[in-house]
Protein backbone atom coordinates (compact mmCIF):
# COMPACT_ATOMS: atom_id res chain seq x y z
CA UNK A 1 0.00 0.00 0.00
CA UNK A 2 0.88 3.56 -0.76
CA UNK A 3 1.20 4.56 2.84
CA UNK A 4 3.74 2.17 3.71
CA UNK A 5 6.30 5.03 2.32
CA UNK A 6 5.47 7.23 4.88
CA UNK A 7 5.57 4.75 7.75
CA UNK A 8 9.34 4.58 6.32
CA UNK A 9 9.86 8.00 7.60
CA UNK A 10 9.21 6.95 11.44
CA UNK A 11 12.15 4.05 11.01
CA UNK A 12 14.70 6.57 9.39
CA UNK A 13 13.81 9.39 11.76
CA UNK A 14 13.45 7.47 14.79
CA UNK A 15 16.70 4.95 14.08
CA UNK A 16 18.96 8.63 14.04
CA UNK A 17 17.07 10.47 17.21
CA UNK A 18 15.66 8.18 19.64
CA UNK A 19 15.34 4.88 18.11
CA UNK A 20 12.36 3.79 19.37
CA UNK A 21 8.93 3.48 17.89
CA UNK A 22 6.87 6.70 16.42
CA UNK A 23 3.43 5.83 18.03
CA UNK A 24 2.12 3.32 20.29
CA UNK A 25 -2.16 3.21 20.67
CA UNK A 26 -2.96 3.34 24.24
CA UNK A 27 -4.89 0.37 25.37
CA UNK A 28 -8.02 1.68 26.18
CA UNK A 29 -7.98 5.25 25.53
CA UNK A 30 -9.58 7.82 22.90
CA UNK A 31 -8.99 5.88 19.73
CA UNK A 32 -9.42 8.80 17.87
CA UNK A 33 -7.06 10.97 19.61
CA UNK A 34 -4.34 8.21 19.05
CA UNK A 35 -4.69 8.09 15.05
CA UNK A 36 -4.82 12.14 15.60
CA UNK A 37 -1.63 12.18 17.19
CA UNK A 38 -0.25 9.31 14.63
CA UNK A 39 -1.24 11.27 11.72
CA UNK A 40 0.47 14.52 13.04
CA UNK A 41 3.76 12.48 14.16
CA UNK A 42 3.89 11.04 10.48
CA UNK A 43 3.40 14.24 8.77
CA UNK A 44 6.44 15.48 10.77
CA UNK A 45 8.43 11.85 9.99
CA UNK A 46 6.89 12.48 6.07
CA UNK A 47 9.12 16.12 5.71
CA UNK A 48 11.82 14.67 7.35
CA UNK A 49 11.74 11.83 5.17
CA UNK A 50 11.83 13.52 2.32
CA UNK A 51 14.51 15.39 3.37
CA UNK A 52 16.38 12.56 3.28
CA UNK A 53 15.13 11.11 0.37
CA UNK A 54 16.86 14.19 -1.93
CA UNK A 55 19.87 13.78 -0.15
CA UNK A 56 20.26 10.51 -1.30
CA UNK A 57 18.82 11.99 -4.72
CA UNK A 58 21.70 14.30 -4.45
CA UNK A 59 24.33 11.01 -3.86
CA UNK A 60 22.97 9.26 -6.69
CA UNK A 61 23.30 12.36 -9.30
CA UNK A 62 26.44 12.39 -8.02
CA UNK A 63 27.36 9.50 -8.76
CA UNK A 64 25.85 9.61 -12.64
CA UNK A 65 28.15 13.01 -12.27
CA UNK A 66 31.22 10.66 -11.38
CA UNK A 67 30.11 8.01 -14.02
CA UNK A 68 29.74 11.11 -16.74
CA UNK A 69 33.58 12.06 -15.75
CA UNK A 70 35.02 8.44 -15.94
CA UNK A 71 33.87 7.99 -19.40
CA UNK A 72 34.99 11.22 -20.31
CA UNK A 73 38.71 10.16 -18.41
CA UNK A 74 38.83 7.26 -20.36
CA UNK A 75 38.08 8.81 -23.77
CA UNK A 76 41.30 11.19 -22.45
CA UNK A 77 43.41 7.97 -21.78
CA UNK A 78 42.33 6.85 -24.52
CA UNK A 79 43.86 9.97 -26.53
CA UNK A 80 46.88 9.79 -24.26
CA UNK A 81 47.73 6.59 -25.54
CA UNK A 82 47.21 7.97 -29.19
CA UNK A 83 49.38 10.79 -28.75
CA UNK A 84 52.10 8.31 -27.22
CA UNK A 85 52.07 6.37 -30.00
CA UNK A 86 52.17 8.81 -32.06
CA UNK A 87 55.70 10.43 -30.34
CA UNK A 88 56.76 6.76 -30.15
CA UNK A 89 56.72 6.99 -34.11
CA UNK A 90 57.93 10.62 -34.38
CA UNK A 91 61.18 9.01 -32.03
CA UNK A 92 61.24 6.33 -34.64
CA UNK A 93 61.52 8.99 -37.65
CA UNK A 94 63.85 11.29 -35.86
CA UNK A 95 66.48 8.64 -34.99
CA UNK A 96 66.48 7.43 -38.24
CA UNK A 97 67.27 10.95 -39.55
CA UNK A 98 70.05 11.52 -36.84
CA UNK A 99 71.86 7.84 -38.13
CA UNK A 100 71.46 8.74 -41.42
CA UNK A 101 73.04 12.34 -40.46
CA UNK A 102 75.55 10.83 -38.62
CA UNK A 103 76.65 8.55 -41.81
CA UNK A 104 76.60 11.41 -44.37
CA UNK A 105 79.00 13.47 -41.77
CA UNK A 106 81.36 10.24 -41.53
CA UNK A 107 81.61 10.12 -45.11
CA UNK A 108 81.76 14.01 -46.03
CA UNK A 109 84.13 14.43 -43.27
CA UNK A 110 86.52 11.42 -45.11
CA UNK A 111 86.13 12.93 -48.14
CA UNK A 112 87.09 16.00 -46.95
CA UNK A 113 90.48 14.94 -45.63
CA UNK A 114 90.78 13.59 -48.98
CA UNK A 115 90.39 17.04 -50.54
CA UNK A 116 92.33 18.43 -48.09
CA UNK A 117 95.20 16.41 -48.73
CA UNK A 118 95.40 16.39 -52.24
CA UNK A 119 95.02 20.55 -51.98
CA UNK A 120 98.25 20.58 -50.09
CA UNK A 121 99.80 18.77 -52.44
CA UNK A 122 98.90 21.11 -55.22
CA UNK A 123 100.04 23.82 -53.08
CA UNK A 124 103.13 22.23 -52.70
CA UNK A 125 103.74 21.55 -56.42
CA UNK A 126 102.47 25.52 -57.06
CA UNK A 127 104.92 26.74 -54.41
CA UNK A 128 107.79 25.06 -56.59
CA UNK A 129 106.62 25.86 -60.04
CA UNK A 130 106.14 29.53 -58.61
CA UNK A 131 109.48 29.55 -58.08
CA UNK A 132 110.89 29.17 -61.54
CA UNK A 133 112.06 31.91 -63.19
CA UNK A 134 109.99 31.42 -66.59
CA UNK A 135 110.99 34.57 -68.19
CA UNK A 136 114.80 33.77 -68.01
CA UNK A 137 114.36 30.38 -69.55
CA UNK A 138 115.14 32.08 -73.29
CA UNK A 139 118.15 33.80 -71.89
CA UNK A 140 119.40 30.93 -70.78
CA UNK A 141 119.78 28.13 -73.84
CA UNK A 142 116.10 26.85 -73.58
CA UNK A 143 114.59 28.81 -76.23
CA UNK A 144 110.85 29.99 -76.83
CA UNK A 145 109.12 26.81 -76.55
CA UNK A 146 110.78 25.99 -73.27
CA UNK A 147 109.43 29.35 -71.82
CA UNK A 148 106.16 28.58 -72.97
CA UNK A 149 105.60 25.28 -71.45
CA UNK A 150 106.68 26.18 -68.29
CA UNK A 151 104.24 28.64 -68.12
CA UNK A 152 101.48 26.64 -69.30
CA UNK A 153 102.26 24.42 -66.69
CA UNK A 154 102.48 26.95 -64.08
CA UNK A 155 99.20 28.06 -65.45
CA UNK A 156 97.85 24.45 -65.29
CA UNK A 157 99.39 23.84 -61.36
CA UNK A 158 97.04 27.31 -60.46
CA UNK A 159 93.91 25.91 -62.24
CA UNK A 160 94.03 22.39 -59.96
CA UNK A 161 95.18 24.78 -57.22
CA UNK A 162 92.07 27.05 -57.31
CA UNK A 163 90.02 23.69 -58.22
CA UNK A 164 91.28 22.36 -55.03
CA UNK A 165 90.46 25.27 -53.32
CA UNK A 166 87.19 25.60 -54.11
CA UNK A 167 86.09 21.99 -53.60
CA UNK A 168 87.44 22.20 -50.17
CA UNK A 169 85.27 25.44 -49.43
CA UNK A 170 82.06 23.45 -50.70
CA UNK A 171 82.43 20.06 -49.26
CA UNK A 172 83.31 22.11 -45.58
CA UNK A 173 80.12 23.94 -46.22
CA UNK A 174 78.08 21.04 -47.00
CA UNK A 175 79.71 19.13 -43.85
CA UNK A 176 78.68 22.29 -41.80
CA UNK A 177 75.39 22.26 -42.95
CA UNK A 178 74.69 18.61 -42.29
CA UNK A 179 76.18 18.62 -38.82
CA UNK A 180 74.01 22.33 -37.85
CA UNK A 181 71.32 19.47 -39.35
CA UNK A 182 72.70 16.71 -36.90
CA UNK A 183 71.99 18.72 -33.96
CA UNK A 184 68.84 20.25 -34.76
CA UNK A 185 67.82 16.84 -35.03
CA UNK A 186 69.25 16.01 -32.15
CA UNK A 187 67.41 18.99 -30.33
CA UNK A 188 63.68 17.76 -31.58
CA UNK A 189 64.83 14.46 -30.56
CA UNK A 190 65.32 15.21 -27.39
CA UNK A 191 62.08 17.35 -27.19
CA UNK A 192 59.81 14.22 -28.28
CA UNK A 193 61.60 12.15 -25.35
CA UNK A 194 60.82 14.86 -22.72
CA UNK A 195 56.91 15.24 -24.19
CA UNK A 196 56.67 11.74 -24.23
CA UNK A 197 57.31 11.11 -20.30
CA UNK A 198 55.42 14.00 -19.40
CA UNK A 199 53.19 12.43 -21.61
CA UNK A 200 53.36 9.05 -19.92
CA UNK A 201 53.36 10.90 -16.33
CA UNK A 202 49.90 12.40 -17.02
CA UNK A 203 48.61 9.02 -18.22
CA UNK A 204 49.62 7.53 -14.87
CA UNK A 205 48.24 10.55 -13.26
CA UNK A 206 44.64 9.92 -15.04
CA UNK A 207 44.76 6.03 -14.36
CA UNK A 208 45.27 6.89 -10.98
CA UNK A 209 42.31 9.10 -10.88
CA UNK A 210 40.26 6.21 -12.85
CA UNK A 211 41.39 3.72 -9.50
CA UNK A 212 39.88 6.21 -7.16
CA UNK A 213 36.46 7.36 -8.83
CA UNK A 214 36.35 3.72 -9.22
CA UNK A 215 36.68 3.03 -5.26
CA UNK A 216 34.71 6.19 -4.54
CA UNK A 217 31.61 5.12 -6.58
CA UNK A 218 31.83 1.42 -4.91
CA UNK A 219 31.92 2.93 -1.77
CA UNK A 220 29.01 4.83 -2.82
CA UNK A 221 26.92 1.57 -4.12
CA UNK A 222 27.63 -0.44 -0.68
CA UNK A 223 26.23 2.71 1.06
CA UNK A 224 22.44 2.58 -0.90
CA UNK A 225 22.67 -1.04 -0.76
CA UNK A 226 22.81 -0.86 3.34
CA UNK A 227 20.16 2.18 3.03
CA UNK A 228 17.83 -0.09 1.00
CA UNK A 229 18.01 -2.99 3.06
CA UNK A 230 18.08 -0.97 6.31
CA UNK A 231 14.83 1.03 4.44
CA UNK A 232 13.43 -2.70 4.28
CA UNK A 233 13.78 -3.78 7.59
CA UNK A 234 11.92 -0.80 8.74
CA UNK A 235 8.96 -1.13 6.38
CA UNK A 236 8.20 -4.83 7.82
CA UNK A 237 8.60 -3.07 11.25
CA UNK A 238 6.35 0.22 10.89
CA UNK A 239 3.43 -2.10 9.14
CA UNK A 240 3.00 -3.67 12.46
CA UNK A 241 2.30 -0.47 13.40
CA UNK A 242 -0.47 0.30 11.34
CA UNK A 243 -1.77 -3.58 12.19
CA UNK A 244 -1.56 -2.76 16.20
CA UNK A 245 -3.96 0.76 15.29
CA UNK A 246 -6.41 -1.34 13.40
CA UNK A 247 -5.98 -4.41 16.20
CA UNK A 248 -7.13 -1.81 18.47
CA UNK A 249 -10.19 -0.24 16.91
CA UNK A 250 -11.30 -4.17 16.78
CA UNK A 251 -10.68 -4.85 20.19
CA UNK A 252 -13.37 -1.55 20.90
CA UNK A 253 -17.42 -3.07 20.98
CA UNK A 254 -19.29 -1.99 18.71
CA UNK A 255 -23.31 -2.27 18.48
CA UNK A 256 -24.14 -4.69 15.47
CA UNK A 257 -23.70 -8.05 14.13
CA UNK A 258 -20.94 -9.39 11.77
CA UNK A 259 -21.90 -9.42 8.14
CA UNK A 260 -23.66 -12.04 6.51
CA UNK A 261 -22.73 -13.36 3.14
CA UNK A 262 -20.37 -11.63 0.27
CA UNK A 263 -19.19 -8.01 0.70
CA UNK A 264 -21.02 -5.72 -1.86
CA UNK A 265 -18.37 -4.31 -4.85
CA UNK A 266 -17.48 -0.82 -3.34
CA UNK A 267 -17.84 1.20 -6.47
CA UNK A 268 -20.51 0.73 -9.15
CA UNK A 269 -19.44 -1.61 -11.84
CA UNK A 270 -17.81 -1.62 -14.38
CA UNK A 271 -14.85 -2.99 -12.09
CA UNK A 272 -11.40 -2.48 -12.73
CA UNK A 273 -8.69 -4.11 -10.73
CA UNK A 274 -5.27 -1.84 -11.22
CA UNK A 275 -3.37 -4.10 -8.26
CA UNK A 276 -4.31 -6.89 -6.21
CA UNK A 277 -3.41 -7.98 -2.79
CA UNK A 278 -0.06 -9.42 -2.00
CA UNK A 279 4.16 -8.71 -2.26
CA UNK A 280 4.85 -6.90 -5.32
CA UNK A 281 7.07 -3.71 -6.53
CA UNK A 282 5.60 -0.50 -5.12
CA UNK A 283 5.38 2.20 -8.14
CA UNK A 284 6.55 4.98 -6.03
CA UNK A 285 9.51 3.75 -4.68
CA UNK A 286 10.18 0.27 -6.47
CA UNK A 287 10.64 -1.56 -3.21
CA UNK A 288 9.55 -5.15 -3.10
CA UNK A 289 6.97 -5.20 -0.71
CA UNK A 290 3.65 -5.87 0.90
CA UNK A 291 0.16 -4.23 -0.76
CA UNK A 292 -2.91 -4.87 2.13
CA UNK A 293 -5.44 -4.58 -0.02
CA UNK A 294 -6.05 -4.30 -3.75
CA UNK A 295 -6.82 -1.18 -5.95
CA UNK A 296 -9.91 -0.46 -7.82
CA UNK A 297 -9.40 2.28 -10.89
CA UNK A 298 -12.55 4.84 -11.09
CA UNK A 299 -12.56 8.26 -12.17
CA UNK A 300 -12.30 11.11 -9.47
CA UNK A 301 -15.63 12.02 -8.03
CA UNK A 302 -16.79 8.10 -8.10
CA UNK A 303 -19.43 7.25 -5.61
CA UNK A 304 -17.77 4.83 -2.74
CA UNK A 305 -20.76 2.51 -1.61
CA UNK A 306 -20.97 0.69 1.67
CA UNK A 307 -19.93 -2.87 1.36
CA UNK A 308 -21.96 -3.91 4.81
CA UNK A 309 -23.76 -2.47 7.67
CA UNK A 310 -21.18 -0.70 9.97
CA UNK A 311 -20.05 2.41 12.25
CA UNK A 312 -17.47 5.17 10.75
CA UNK A 313 -14.72 4.51 13.00
CA UNK A 314 -12.73 7.13 11.89
CA UNK A 315 -12.51 9.91 8.55
CA UNK A 316 -10.03 12.36 8.11
CA UNK A 317 -6.54 12.54 6.26
CA UNK A 318 -3.95 9.78 7.19
CA UNK A 319 -0.90 10.25 5.61
CA UNK A 320 0.25 7.95 2.79
CA UNK A 321 -3.81 6.89 3.07
CA UNK A 322 -4.63 10.70 1.86
CA UNK A 323 -8.36 10.85 2.64
CA UNK A 324 -8.88 7.78 4.50
CA UNK A 325 -12.35 6.28 5.98
CA UNK A 326 -12.71 3.52 7.92
CA UNK A 327 -16.28 1.32 8.82
CA UNK A 328 -16.22 -1.08 11.31
CA UNK A 329 -18.42 -3.86 10.70
CA UNK A 330 -18.95 -6.13 14.11
CA UNK A 331 -16.32 -6.73 15.85
CA UNK A 332 -13.90 -8.42 13.90
CA UNK A 333 -13.81 -6.78 10.87
CA UNK A 334 -12.79 -3.42 9.30
CA UNK A 335 -13.08 -1.95 5.93
CA UNK A 336 -10.51 0.56 4.99
CA UNK A 337 -10.84 3.02 2.22
CA UNK A 338 -7.55 5.46 1.08
CA UNK A 339 -6.86 8.08 -1.41
CA UNK A 340 -11.00 9.74 -1.09
CA UNK A 341 -11.52 12.98 -2.33
CA UNK A 342 -14.85 14.01 0.45
CA UNK A 343 -16.72 12.06 2.90
CA UNK A 344 -20.54 11.59 3.06
CA UNK A 345 -20.59 9.73 5.91
CA UNK A 346 -19.29 11.33 9.33
CA UNK A 347 -17.46 9.67 12.32
CA UNK A 348 -19.90 7.49 14.55
CA UNK A 349 -22.34 7.53 11.91
CA UNK A 350 -24.31 4.05 11.23
CA UNK A 351 -24.48 3.07 7.64
CA UNK A 352 -26.33 0.68 5.56
CA UNK A 353 -24.66 -1.84 2.79
CA UNK A 354 -24.76 -0.46 -0.66
CA UNK A 355 -25.52 3.41 1.08
CA UNK A 356 -22.95 6.40 -0.18
CA UNK A 357 -20.01 7.21 2.25
CA UNK A 358 -17.64 8.77 0.32
CA UNK A 359 -16.23 10.27 -3.02
CA UNK A 360 -13.12 8.60 -4.21
CA UNK A 361 -10.05 10.89 -6.06
CA UNK A 362 -6.37 10.46 -5.40
CA UNK A 363 -5.50 11.75 -2.57
CA UNK A 364 -2.30 10.88 -0.11
CA UNK A 365 0.73 8.39 -2.08
CA UNK A 366 -0.88 7.72 -5.25
CA UNK A 367 0.24 7.64 -8.90
CA UNK A 368 -3.39 7.98 -10.31
CA UNK A 369 -6.99 8.00 -9.75
CA UNK A 370 -8.34 5.09 -7.82
CA UNK A 371 -9.48 3.16 -4.54
CA UNK A 372 -7.45 1.65 -2.42
CA UNK A 373 -9.62 -1.12 -0.61
CA UNK A 374 -8.78 -3.50 2.22
CA UNK A 375 -10.05 -5.83 4.80
CA UNK A 376 -8.77 -6.89 8.07
CA UNK A 377 -9.57 -9.25 10.49
CA UNK A 378 -8.80 -9.05 13.76
CA UNK A 379 -6.48 -6.00 12.64
CA UNK A 380 -4.87 -8.61 9.96
CA UNK A 381 -4.97 -7.76 6.64
CA UNK A 382 -6.73 -10.03 4.54
CA UNK A 383 -7.57 -10.65 0.95
CA UNK A 384 -10.59 -8.93 -0.25
CA UNK A 385 -11.25 -11.40 -2.86
CA UNK A 386 -11.97 -13.82 -0.57
CA UNK A 387 -14.81 -11.63 0.80
CA UNK A 388 -16.26 -9.51 -1.96
CA UNK A 389 -19.50 -11.23 -3.98
CA UNK A 390 -19.82 -11.33 -7.84
CA UNK A 391 -18.75 -8.28 -9.78
CA UNK A 392 -21.60 -5.94 -10.80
Amino acid sequence: MKAVRVLIAIVLIFSLAAGGSAFAPRVGGDLTSDLKAAEQQMNQLKTQLQQIRNLIKENKSAKYSLLSQLTSLNEQMDQLEGDIGDIDSRIAQLETLLAKTAAQIVVKEKQNDVLSAETESSIDLLYHVSNLDVAGLAFQGGGLNATVEAQQAVSAVLQQTTASLSAVNTQKLALQSDRTAYEETKNQLEQVYALKKEQAALLAEQTAAKQQTLTYLAAKGSQYSADDKRIQAEIARENKLIDQIVAEIDRLQHPGNEPTGKLLWPIPGPIRITELFGMRHDPINGAWEMHNGMDLGCPMSTTLLAPADGVVEYEGRFSGYGNMLMLQCGQHMTLVFGHLKSFIAKKGQSVKRGQVIALTDNTGWSTGPHLHFEVRIDGTPKNPMLYLGPKP
